[in-house]
């Protein structure tokens, strides 16, 4: 998919494709769509103001403009605070809507009932029902709809009759809540760390200007992405893109990961918005059972429960004709080991970041309960970071992973002046993974096998290991070697489902990552600059890319993704930086001597 802008209001995302509406599910992200033609062209409904495109680009994040051929401009955003689109439109020249709601996927056509001669609403066969206000001096209607100069489509969810603006003696100003909306955006973004510092950088063609929008583009898609009520991100807003064309690789990305939403957290983190990374924190948290696993699932609802049940959609043509399309994700029934170490490594990064003591006591009975967890179980097998879903083993990474809850449980419980009854459990776990993960002087991707895998990329990011120890220079090698298209990185060589085709942008992220640690920063670099070439004007990611055809493949944006494109330019920046204040120190000693 060539990259497309993305709106959220931290209850759900909207996909534009030039003038359509193609993606939006309301009033959640894990709700039905109401708008899905990104996954069929002809039953997925539209919200298309008909003119030719001649610029798109955020005015901030999560607010795009769209300039139109006749010199006219369409600003799009979903509402804070409402279950609410509104598009601002300045037309020049008489325009046409196309707005064609499609209810539940695609499966049924709305149905339109004019209430007066700007209010209609749209309803299928249940109770919800969206309102649309046609905010113009002048509005024609022949089955579209028809605007000049200047005014505002705002098309709200309701649940049912009860709560539909139209009718209602309440105060109802669209024009203030889009101002409101704009501000909240600005202000947010106001709080950035490192935008000094990425501004300074030079990555290919990419200076200035562009690389701060890269930046603030992502960490504004961040915190779009998190769902307000609870702290929950998705891991996309979007289900079933597919991540090879015309494969079944299709799932639903609409729920919070553990693991990405981890990263998420660190990234924010790194970025200055520790109280939003807490909040994240504190949802994981509330998700940690005492009965058994602490995260017994890898993926939650975006409130807090168990996703749904994965179903197929038939009547969907799937994008470019690449089916099955699937709602829910049965990735959750599956064992996971890494997802506790993710989670602590937040934890502990917020800590760091903070040092708020309080915080660490008041949780550490959850803390507590995940240590001896790990210290109890960590020899089980899983399925892995990449959800294989036939295959359970003794994965390296996962152990690495039981390796990093130990150590940052120990590390917070130092914190707040409390004993460390895992320290001899974790140096345990790092000698068994030194005897038993390590073959012909690499690590492996798991025990009894001799492939590596992108994942082992992550031991030096979480301090397991030195990122120019011998044996992980031979692993990186070997991954170099193996897993290298194009100049980024597949996430292994194939799996239960076939070959891996495509390079994974996250695997990607973290050879970068890698790169960075060791100063081979051109090459750092060149990664990123492939990256952003293909997400050219909105930076935003996908799961898979595709250099060639300059498209990103599977869900979109993808959050564990784009938090580590954000660790990437923020560990960047600080390596220049460093370097520079190290030459101009040098050069200032030589003028001295």
């Amino acid at each position: 998919m060539k990259p497309l802008p993305c709106i959220n209001n931290e209850f759900t995302g909207a996909i534009i494709r030039d003038t359509d509406v193609v993606w939006l599910s309301f009033p959640r992200y894990d709700s039905p769509s109401v708008f899905s033609s990104l996954l069929d062209e002809e039953k997925g409904g539209h919200f298309r103001i008909e003119s030719k495109v001649v610029s798109q680009e955020y005015v901030v994040p999560n607010v795009v403009s769209t300039k139109l051929k006749d010199g006219s401009e369409i600003i799009d955003l979903l509402l804070y605070g409402d279950h609410g689109i509104v598009r601002k439109i300045r037309a020049n020249s008489e325009l046409k809507v196309d707005l064609s709601p499609s209810f539940y996927y695609g499966r049924n056509g709305a149905k339109v009932k004019k209430v007066t001669d700007k209010v209609f609403r749209f309803f299928d066969n249940g109770t919800d029902f969206l309102e649309a206000h046609f905010l113009f001096d002048e509005v024609k209607y022949d089955g579209s709809w028809y605007v000049k100069g200047e005014g505002y489509i705002y098309l709200g969810y309701f649940s049912d009759e009860r709560f539909g603006i139209y009718g209602k003696n309440v105060s109802f100003n669209i024009e203030r809540g889009f101002d409101r909306t704009m501000n909240y955006w600005k202000n947010l973004m106001k709080r950035e760390r490192g935008k000094g510092k990425v501004a300074e950088l030079k990555i290919g063609n990419l200076t200035g200007d562009k690389l701060l929008d890269a930046y603030q583009n992502s960490v504004g898609m961040l915190l779009g992405l998190m769902y307000n009520p609870t702290g929950a991100v998705v891991g996309s807003p979007t289900t079933s893109l597919p991540e090879v064309e015309g494969g079944t690789r299709n799932w639903d990305s609409r729920y919070a990961w553990v693991r990405d939403s981890s990263a998420v957290a660190e990234a924010l983190i790194a970025t200055g918005y520790a109280q939003e990374a807490r909040r994240i924190i504190e949802f994981l948290s509330r998700m940690v059972s005492f009965v058994s696993k602490p995260f017994m699932y890898s993926l939650y609802s975006i409130d807090g429960s168990l996703p749904p049940k994965e179903i197929e959609i038939p009547w969907l043509s799937g994008y470019k004709g690449s089916s099955p399309v699937r709602i829910g994700n049965d990735a959750l029934a599956l064992i996971q080991l890494d997802l506790e170490g993710s989670f602590m490594n937040a934890f502990y990064k917020y800590y760091e970041a903070t040092g708020d003591d309080n915080y660490v006591k008041n949780h550490a009975d959850i803390l507590e309960y995940v240590a001896d967890w790990i210290s109890d179980n960590w020899k089980e097998d899983d399925v892995g970071i990449w959800e294989e879903r036939d295959t359970k083993a003794q994965n390296v990474h996962s152990k690495v992973m039981a390796w990093v809850a130990l150590d940052r449980a120990g590390k917070l419980m130092k914190a707040i002046d409390r004993d460390n009854p895992w320290r001899e459990a974790r140096n345990e776990i790092k000698e068994w993974i030194m005897d038993n993960g390590v073959v012909e002087g690499k690590f492996v991707k798991r025990i009894g096998g001799n492939e590596v895998d992108a994942s082992l990329l992550t031991l030096p990011l979480y301090g397991f290991i030195d990122v120019k120890d011998e044996i992980f220079q031979a692993t990186l090698r070997q991954i170099e070697e193996t897993l290298s298209v194009d100049g980024l990185l597949k996430r292994y060589k194939q799996d239960s489902l076939g070959e891996c085709i495509y390079p994974s942008t996250l695997s990607s992220l973290w050879l970068a990552r890698i790169y960075i640690k060791l100063g081979r920063l051109d090459d750092a670099k060149l990664i990123l600059e492939k990256i952003l070439e293909v997400g050219d004007g909105f930076y935003l990611v996908g799961d898979k890319i595709n250099v060639k055809s300059k498209e990103f493949l599977g869900n979109y944006p993808n959050s564990y993704a784009q938090a580590n494109l954000v660790m990437a330019l923020e560990e960047i920046a600080e390596r220049e930086s460093a370097e520079d204040k190290g030459k101009k120190g040098e050069n200032n000693n030589n003028k001295t001597s």
